[in-house]
């Protein structure tokens, strides 16, 4: 099992949207949450490619700066297939 990451929150503001379940695989850079503050909507990303954990949060909910929105469980590299040939 790979190393488990934090996802957490920059500011303050209003969870307004969630794109992933726990168990969902998840992508570097892919959309997780919707964070609303100050009328704007801004996009919190995956920091690593893995697998997602427990929501410590819920939809409508307001955090605040540096709150933990959920875990990443980052996928061990999986080992490279040997090329196929013939044998001498």
């Amino acid at each position: 099992m790979g190393l488990q990451y934090d996802v957490t929150t920059p500011f303050a503001g209003t969870i307004e949207r969630i794109f992933v379940s726990p168990g969902d695989p998840v992508e570097e850079g892919g959309v997780l949450f919707a964070l609303s503050a100050g009328g704007l909507t801004h996009a919190i990303l995956a920091p690593v490619t893995g697998i997602s954990g427990h929501m410590e949060v819920a939809l409508g909910e307001y955090v605040i700066s540096g709150m933990i929105l959920t875990h990443i469980i980052e996928r061990a590299g999986e080992p490279e297939a040997e090329p196929e040939g013939e044998a001498p």
